[in-house]
């Protein structure tokens, strides 16, 4: 053995032990939460103020192509909103193609949505082979009654979306206000919808989460209706609501709730919700869970998904507010399409400049006892709420 030899090597391996450790971000960026902008609402005039309610579906005739139906709202006249179309393939979830045709859907030129309308929810029939639009409408400036308007799906699944092929059912909207005891309601809109094949009653049950304002206050919270055949609509009132509004859960004081999605993930039901706590001082998504889509619900805490815990990624000059949020699993990853919107100089999240954003979900967390885990933006591996 070379003693000298040695001796140097104890001399290198003492001098490292006393250097600084390399710092993690010397040697590599640090990581951060995927997500970037997918419909910039400076593409086109019709939706220059805000471009928002993301849904979602695979493209019935092409098995590599997903459909997104969306709204968007022109600066020049904040008061209208229109529904356009885009298309991606499941391998880029973050490439979205718009329609040159856009906007599909506009307001009516008469009757009660020819002042503004906003899309809801979106279903694809396959008995019917047909997609069926849930929209909020109005003959003024704020959505108040709740409208279908039905489209062949057509040979590709796509080209025929347009302004001839969607049709309204029936002249009346499907669900409007109820403005009687014990729901007071003078407003009722943002439906999320969803059907569920009833093995025991060989039947579709039919169910819809809607906003609503009126005696309560301002979107305090959401209520059910049900149906058999997505076109008449009975609502219910919640007798266990512990604040005795018959919300599905226990809402959170003072916050609106406003567009959301639902669906089903495993043997749960989750709701997406737009929630703007504090009378809309920071508009973030809230998630509910449930084992059955009629009760049982519970809110997560109201911080779970706020952005702000997006690492790498959140920005006050970018995504200040995020409304609008839904999930999807498309290609074994999960993700989160959303509005959002710098804070505006002025503070009112009504004059923010919104486009639609699509965010990686690759944090895995826990909802409630005995409920799937789900994933939200964030890290892998970080730590769940």
């Amino acid at each position: 053995m070379n003693f000298s030899r040695v001796l140097l090597g104890a001399a290198f391996a003492f001098a490292a032990a006393l250097a600084p450790a390399a710092s993690p971000s010397a040697s590599a960026p640090a990581p951060v939460v995927r997500g970037q902008v997918i419909i910039d609402r400076n593409t086109a005039p019709w939706e220059s103020q805000q471009v928002q309610e993301p849904c979602i579906l695979p493209n019935p005739k092409d098995p590599e192509r997903l459909i997104m139906f969306y709204s968007g709202v022109p600066s020049s006249n904040r008061r209208l909103c229109y529904l356009g179309k885009a298309w991606a393939l499941k391998s880029d979830p973050f490439t979205w193609h718009q329609d040159e045709a856009n906007p599909v859907f506009a307001p009516g030129e008469q009757g009660w949505d020819s002042g503004s309308i906003r899309l809801d929810a979106v279903l694809y029939l396959p008995e019917e082979d047909a997609y069926y639009i849930y929209y909020s409408g109005t003959t003024a400036s704020i959505q108040d009654r709740i409208g279908l308007a039905i489209c062949p799906a057509g040979a590709d699944g796509y080209s025929g979306i347009n302004a001839t092929s969607i049709r309204r059912v029936g002249t009346a909207p499907v669900l409007a206000p109820e403005p009687a005891a014990p729901f007071f309601e003078t407003m009722a809109s943002q439906a999320a919808v969803l059907r569920e094949w009833n093995a025991t009653s060989r039947r579709w049950d039919w169910f819809m989460y809607y906003s609503y304002r009126g005696k309560n206050g301002t979107l305090p919270g959401l209520r059910l209706a049900t149906s058999s055949d997505g076109k008449t609509w009975t609502r219910h009132f919640a007798a266990d609501d512990p604040r005795g509004m018959g919300h599905l859960f226990d809402s959170t004081p003072n916050a609106y709730y406003e567009w959301h999605q639902v669906s089903k993930i495993g043997d749960t039901y989750v709701l997406a919700i737009e929630v703007g706590t504090d009378k809309g001082k920071r508009w973030r998504p809230v998630l509910a869970v449930s084992r059955h889509p009629a009760s049982g619900w519970t809110q997560l805490d109201v911080d779970t998904v706020l952005q702000t815990k997006w690492s790498g990624l959140y920005r006050d000059d970018t995504m200040y507010h995020v409304a609008t949020p839904a999930f999807y699993q498309i290609a074994g990853h999960w993700y989160l399409y959303v509005q959002a919107c710098p804070l505006p100089g002025n503070g009112n999240y009504i004059d923010g400049h919104w486009d639609m954003w699509a965010i990686a979900c690759d944090r895995e967390i826990a909802t409630a006892p005995g409920l799937t885990r789900l994933f939200i933006p964030g890290l892998p591996g970080s730590t769940a709420p």
